[in-house]
């Protein structure tokens, strides 16, 4: 145990570990508020609800944040065979799931990181950007199918403004605009040469999912998507058949419309 470290200087380390060195990062993970984080780190004895938070969502050595014995992360022992142990160190990371609708009204406001939590979602770390804000959004609807199902969940990334001019074309995207909506589509990027990005819904309904415009003035906050979850394995050729009959519907509306002007044109002469 290093000599005279106390329980504020542990809660630093955790909040350098698992909140890439900031309060509200570290905060919104644990279900917490900053103003508790920055307090603790420094001279205020931090409280027994507090430490259940850090104990509930982190997979820490509670005798090493209570008295500094022992290593910070839990090590699991799995027994091989007869002869062998094998020592893992847990490697994940908590990733807040939130409402969008919750995510779409405070990101970007005056405290983006205060966003109530759900629940949580691990995935290992090294599946994340370090030092970056993600998020686990669950999808409602069918504007994104057959690529993103209703009732799956997304994992996405917040950008900073100075990311949005350089966000690859027609990736998936979660936008809210400043009115509280929020959106998932796929999105082309228009900001270098006019100001705005084009929302796409990948579903082939153009008249429910029609395709809409965002000056930038008008925009929250952008979210990439870049992990997807579902329990739903959809059927890709039920899909391109689906494709396929409306095609043919739409032809057998084409060829009544012709039959009924060459009608017309024929009565005229």
């Amino acid at each position: 145990m290093p000599k005279n470290e106390t329980i504020h200087e542990r809660i630093t380390q955790l909040v350098n570990k698992y909140g890439n060195g900031k309060n509200t990062v570290f905060a919104s993970l644990i279900g917490s508020n900053e103003a508790n984080v920055r307090g603790y780190r420094t001279s205020t004895m931090p409280k027994f609800d507090f430490l259940e938070k850090i104990a509930r969502n982190i997979d820490v050595n509670l005798d090493w944040l209570l008295t500094g014995r022992g290593s910070m992360e839990k090590k699991q022992s799995i027994a091989s065979n007869e002869n062998q142990i094998i020592t893992q160190d847990d490697d994940f990371i908590a990733i807040p799931l939130v409402d969008i609708s919750v995510a779409a009204g405070c990101s970007g406001c005056d405290n983006p990181d205060y966003i109530e939590v759900v629940d949580r979602i691990k995935m290992p770390s090294s599946m994340v950007h370090d030092g970056h804000k993600y998020f686990c959004v669950h999808i409602k609807g069918e504007s994104m199918s057959p690529t993103l199902l209703d009732s799956s969940y997304v994992v996405v990334r917040l950008l900073e403004r100075s990311e949005w001019q350089d966000m690859p074309d027609r990736h998936v995207y979660v936008v809210s605009d400043r009115d509280g909506r929020s959106y998932i589509k796929r999105i082309k990027n228009r900001f270098n040469k006019n100001g705005f990005i084009v929302c796409m819904s990948d579903n082939i309904d153009k008249v429910n999912y029609p395709n809409f415009n965002l000056e930038e003035q008008e925009i929250n906050s952008i979210l990439h998507a870049e992990w997807y979850f579902s329990a739903k394995m959809p059927n890709l050729n039920e899909t391109y058949y689906d494709k396929v009959n409306q095609l043919e519907d739409d032809m057998d509306v084409i060829k009544r419309q012709m039959a009924q002007i060459v009608k017309s044109i024929n009565v005229v002469k």
